[in-house]
């Protein structure tokens, strides 16, 4: 029987010796995860892009010393945790509290928006969430959404009227909490 990682020693193996296809293969079989963990530790996604190319260079600098103990994936993210612990020590010696003020990226906050915008949603009672959806979301006409619920149209821009005050008054808290109506027009 082979040993259990003995396919990882033969990665391992041929990256040493150069072979640029295997090492292609390798990154890109591996970036994607090595990056998302980085990420999740640094919070940043400049932080996390450095550190996983760090780690994929160190790891070519290091995989003739891979000896199989471990697999091939398990050591790559050894070096790369070992890479960020080495990023977390020189940056807490050069960077202080008060000189790092918390940055929140755009992404990161509107998901939160968004989150907070589907919590509220699922709260609203199901006849305004229901006109809610189909117009606002599906993009539907005031004449399809009345169809689809099978309600007049008045019953539906008095729902969307109680949907967006709900809404207004669960997300009033929040930075943006304005949602724009779509302006109701008769068809």
């Amino acid at each position: 029987m082979a040993p259990k990682h003995a396919t990882d020693i033969e990665t391992a193996r041929n990256i040493a010796n150069g072979d640029a296809e295997v090492t292609e293969s390798f990154v890109l079989s591996h970036y994607a995860s090595l990056y998302r963990f980085m990420r999740q530790l640094t919070g940043h996604r400049e932080d996390a892009e450095d550190l996983t190319q760090q780690a994929f260079i160190k790891a070519k600098q290091q995989i003739a010393s891979y000896r199989g103990k471990a697999s091939l994936r398990t050591w790559l993210y050894r070096v790369a945790f070992h890479e960020y612990t080495h990023w977390k020590r020189s940056r807490r010696r050069t960077q202080s509290l008060e000189s790092a003020p918390p940055r929140v990226e755009p992404a990161y906050e509107a998901c939160l928006d968004a989150e907070a915008l589907l919590n509220a949603l699922r709260r609203l009672p199901d006849p305004l969430q229901e006109a809610f959806l189909l117009f606002e979301v599906q993009e539907l006409t005031l004449e399809e959404t009345a169809n689809v619920l099978r309600v007049p149209k008045g019953t539906v821009k008095s729902r969307l009227h109680n949907a967006r005050r709900k809404l207004h008054l669960m997300l009033d808290g929040r930075q943006e909490n304005e949602i724009e109506p779509k302006p109701v027009l008769e068809s």
